[in-house]
């Protein structure tokens, strides 16, 4: 998670932005789910605003995805 500052008003903000790399298969929902629950999480652990919390996934192929040298397969919903 990374913060970024800036001002609003009278004060200064931090934006959380929390990037969140997967391999693609998810559905939509899934992905809508993931970003519902990390922004609450996020609000409800350090008390940010919900309009200042950035939540970004990215999908990539499970090749793109490297585990103690090794490509991860493809993701499967079955699996």
């Amino acid at each position: 998670m990374r913060l970024r500052r800036y001002r609003e008003g009278e004060g200064v903000w931090s934006m959380p932005i929390i990037q969140c790399d997967i391999r693609a298969g998810r559905s939509a929902e899934q992905k809508e789910a993931l970003a519902t629950e990390i922004t609450r999480v996020v609000h409800e652990t350090i008390d940010a605003p919900l309009e200042y919390i950035y939540v970004l996934i990215r999908e990539e192929q499970g090749s793109h995805h490297v585990k103690a040298g090794k490509a991860l397969p493809e993701y499967r919903p079955d699996a």
